[in-house]
């Protein structure tokens, strides 16, 4: 379950931020932050996440929640790391701010992509350039494993001229140099030396907001 996914089930069943901040110990500005929807939403934490998810199965009562997480939960998703920062398509962010935590499924991570939490990091898309493919708003969940673009296509990368965290399309070129384009066409490709460029990851697995 995302972020997205969990706070679609509290407006659902009509939580209160009160209520959260009660249950979360956190200050009600805190809460308000991690139910937006835009780029400088507050992330929750894989601990605030287990506890509100335990919330809920009680029936929103506080009472009945359990102060530990809650251990079918932590069973069954595991803490993966989300980049600090929005990643651009289009113009990045920076990585500024601080560092923080996603449940994801276990079973998607470890029996679909075999890999484990470590090897994957999620990051937020900002703007169009990645047009159809990807979406302002969307979650990607990056394979840091796989950073080659032998096989060309879409990778997370960190821009060394730009110093800006950007997703787009990688082509590698002769000489050393990448290729790096957007799928939506009104954007300008761009060649790069590859020494300027870090590749984090491939793009494996998305979420989005209908």
């Amino acid at each position: 379950m995302t972020q997205d996914e969990l706070n679609l089930e509290l407006d659902a069943r009509g939580v209160r931020n009160i209520d959260l901040a009660e249950l979360l110990g956190l200050g009600a500005d805190k809460v308000s932050k991690s139910r937006r929807t835009d780029e400088k939403r507050r992330r929750w934490s894989s601990e605030e996440f287990v506890k509100i998810r335990a919330f809920l199965d009680s029936d929103g009562n506080i009472a009945d929640a359990p102060d530990q997480p809650f251990s079918g939960i932590e069973g069954e998703y595991v803490a993966v790391e989300v980049l600090p920062t929005f990643a651009g398509a289009g113009g990045g962010g920076n990585g500024e701010g601080d560092r923080e935590t996603a449940l994801m499924a276990r079973a998607l991570l470890e029996n679909v992509l075999n890999g484990r939490a470590g090897d994957f990091v999620i990051i937020n898309i900002r703007g169009d350039s990645m047009e159809p493919d990807f979406q302002h708003g969307d979650q990607l969940l990056v394979d840091k494993r796989d950073r080659s673009p032998s096989q060309p296509g879409p990778f997370a990368i960190w821009d060394g001229e730009w110093a800006e965290y950007v997703v787009k399309n990688i082509e590698r070129l002769p000489g050393g140099r990448l290729r790096m384009f957007s799928s939506n066409m009104k954007y300008t490709p761009a060649e790069v030396v590859s020494e300027e460029t870090r590749i984090i990851g491939r793009p494996v697995f998305f979420g989005r907001r209908l």
